[in-house]
């Protein structure tokens, strides 16, 4: 974890630059009148084409991208709610992203494991869903800190700046490192033929605490404290469980620190712009994960800031930041 988590606060538009392509990957090109065409799962590790979110890309120069994208408007899972979009879809499309540039530019081949050290991303909180379609994205991405081994990535950082319509509504950054299918092997020991376990589940939080429409979109389980309760996966929630992954994905964990940040504010709403995580390590299957959420001093004057951990065996997982406005403002 290199960097500490912090809240850059309120965005505002800038104006954009003007970009000359220097190349477009062939896969990007499409036929007319698919313009929603997405790239191919395997190129953002997803393998169900409703979940990708990114359709093209090309370079600008050394280090420098330019991507389209688009946010689903009737997706099961990142679907509006209250008329803006899930927080967790700008980090999404942030790892998508640096996975997709990974693989196409940096010569990751498809098949190597991806590290992600943290994830922290801004949104802005005067953006509102518009229109009955999907919203198109252009995504600049800038790679610094990258490193080389063998011709291909073995680590670098990716900062993004996300518009729609020339209007700034994301800006983050995420740390990762790549290894071989070898050397991910010896890291994970006989932990990598774990999966997710079958039987009944925990019993859920109440929908209404966690922000979620059904049971089965409900990742908490409920411990008898109101700031505390246990992981739970339901095998149903397919944007989320990818039953081939040998340890609990990182977008269920990002999802369930928002759901306790909703949990712990209940029936205040929480509704954050900002959200920041470090991961420490994986969060393996068959291992009861504990999820705590308290309330700290906010960055920001006009803020709340709430703080979730993830623990298994004592040992930290992940840790997250979300801040909101303050339901006043």
């Amino acid at each position: 974890m290199s960097d500490t988590l912090q809240v850059s606060g309120t965005l505002r538009p800038t104006p954009q630059r003007r970009t000359q392509s220097v190349r477009n990957h062939p896969a990007t090109a499409r036929p007319h009148g698919a313009e929603d065409a997405a790239v191919p799962g395997e190129l953002v590790h997803r393998p169900r084409p409703e979940d990708v979110l990114i359709t093209s890309w090309q370079r600008l120069g050394e280090g420098h991208f330019s991507l389209t994208g688009q946010w689903p408007h009737d997706h099961r899972y990142f679907a509006p709610s209250h008329g803006r979009h899930h927080l967790v879809l700008a980090g999404e499309t942030i790892r998508q992203a640096g996975l997709l540039l990974s693989h196409s530019e940096l010569g990751v081949p498809v098949g190597h494991h991806f590290i992600l050290s943290d994830l922290v991303y801004t949104t802005h909180p005067e953006h509102t869903v518009s229109g009955s379609g999907p919203t198109p994205l252009i995504i600049d991405v800038r790679c610094s800190d990258t490193r080389m081994r063998a011709g291909a990535l073995a680590g670098s950082r990716f900062d993004m700046t996300i518009r729609t319509g020339g209007r700034l509504i994301a800006t983050g950054y995420s740390h990762v490192s790549v290894t071989s299918p070898g050397v991910y092997r010896r890291i994970r020991g006989e932990r990598l033929t774990a999966r997710s376990p079958q039987g009944p589940l925990s019993p859920p939080v109440p929908p209404e605490l966690t922000g979620s429409a059904t049971d089965r979109e409900v990742l908490l389980s409920p411990t008898g404290r109101p700031d505390r309760w246990l992981l739970r996966i339901a095998p149903g929630h397919p944007t989320v469980v990818n039953p081939a992954n040998d340890h609990v994905p990182g977008l269920a964990l990002l999802d369930a620190a928002l759901q306790a940040g909703r949990a712990l504010l209940a029936p205040d709403r929480f509704v954050p712009f900002a959200f920041g995580t470090e991961f420490r390590r994986y969060a393996e299957h068959g291992t009861p994960c504990v999820i705590e959420a308290r309330r700290i001093a906010p960055a920001l004057p006009g803020t709340t800031t709430v703080e979730v951990i993830g623990a298994q065996d004592g040992e930290p997982v992940f840790t997250s930041t979300l801040t909101a406005l303050d339901p006043s403002r």
